[in-house]
């Protein structure tokens, strides 16, 4: 079990949402994780000191008096406090005294709550469905495929076996467009079985019935890929100008136009990039970045890439501009600069922090290494030098 994985079921857990199968799993492996990958980063301080005070006030909090076997709470809580807050940092790791110093620190008036599932599905006679108010089941029909929101946050199309869902060939296969807004996060499992995950600000419009000699989708923002094999139907996804062309991979791409940049990273099979401009072949644990209309190629942390599909910010020696595009789009909150020219490109941040944290938990773990502050009014979140 990763580290990434261990605290979400952590947190589950905390909510009392875990099932029987899922607490035997956690306190089978809560001993094997370790915090820094098997070794303590000395930039935090002394660990048994910093443990001995997070423990101190997990017991001072009324959030954890209904786990009663107090070794393993201590070490449950231990994990998930040094995970969620202990790791951000500005090049490094921020020190653990700015929380025990600052005790008072609870959530604002003005606070905002994380994203959630939510989505809005177009059909293809511009019927517009909200899906996070739509009971789960069948949604509708078309094209010969049904239409099912399952577990409130995924969206299915499956052949109607009754009828034959074979597109007439003079006709092109009816549309659906899928639209995440800001603060939402939605799945989709396309008729072929490609299996979808898309993240805040982001869209995918694809054919209800996958017909012709290639499988064509049109994204814009961000999405993870499991697209299902099909040799003789290759899969293709647009973006900002660029084409990822596959058989059958898993992959993530990131193509928000404001970012005037496309990122493609490969987990898992092959993948080629390609524009007007040129060509490019990604290996698994390769990113292919299409720039001012030029591509280039470097190994990245494939599980740091992926990890807002499994509820965590990953922050990789990034700057402030970036980071707080991704807050502003997963908290739906408006950022301003109030000094721009001073900030971005001078201060870089590293960590992992929870996507499910309120923002002013995340807000104020930036603040912690003293090299940006912020001033949050109603949804607007001002960033001070």
């Amino acid at each position: 079990m990763s580290k990434q994985d261990f605290i979400s079921l952590y947190e589950k857990f905390l909510s009392g949402q875990c099932t029987e199968e899922e607490k035997q799993l956690l306190e089978s492996h809560y001993s094997e994780i370790k915090l820094m990958d098997n070794e303590w980063d000395t930039a935090l301080g002394d660990e048994d000191i910093i443990k001995a005070k997070i423990i101190a006030k997990i017991h001072a909090e009324t959030d954890f008096q209904n786990v009663t076997d107090t070794r393993r709470k201590v070490s449950f809580t231990w994990m998930k406090y040094a995970a969620s807050i202990a790791f951000l940092s500005m090049v490094g790791f921020f020190s653990w005294h700015y929380w025990w110093q600052k005790p008072g620190n609870t959530q604002s008036a003005n606070n905002i709550l994380p994203g959630k599932n939510q989505a809005y599905l177009t059909l293809a006679n511009g019927q517009s469905i909200i899906l996070h108010n739509a009971k789960n089941g069948q949604i509708g029909t078309n094209s010969g495929i049904i239409i099912n929101k399952i577990n409130d946050s995924i969206l299915t199309y499956s052949k109607n076996n009754n009828i034959n869902n074979k597109p007439r060939a003079t006709s092109a296969p009816d549309s659906n467009l899928l639209t995440i807004p800001r603060g939402g996060v939605f799945q989709t499992v396309l008729s072929d079985g490609t299996k979808v995950w898309l993240n805040s600000a982001s869209s995918i419009k694809y054919p209800v019935v996958f017909a012709g000699k290639e499988r064509k989708v049109v994204l814009s923002g961000e999405a993870y890929f499991e697209v299902a094999k099909n040799k003789k139907m290759p899969f293709r996804v647009a973006v900002n100008g660029m084409d990822v062309q596959v058989l059958g991979t898993h992959f993530n791409v990131m193509g928000y136009p404001e970012d005037k940049q496309v990122q493609t990273t490969l987990l898992e099979g092959s993948v080629k990039l390609h524009s007007a401009t040129g060509t490019a072949q990604l290996t698994p644990g390769q990113q292919g970045v299409f720039n001012d209309a030029h591509f280039t190629v470097e190994p990245v942390n494939t599980d740091d890439v992926v990890a807002w599909k499994d509820g965590f910010f990953v922050f990789d020696n990034e700057s402030v501009e970036s980071i707080m595009q991704k807050i502003g789009r997963w908290y739906d909150v408006d950022v301003v600069f109030q000094n721009k020219k001073s900030l971005p490109g001078q201060h870089s941040f590293g960590g992992t922090i929870s996507r499910h944290k309120n923002i002013d938990i995340v807000l104020k773990a930036l603040e912690a290494t003293g090299s940006v502050h912020f001033k949050l009014t109603g949804r607007r979140v001002i960033v001070m030098d």
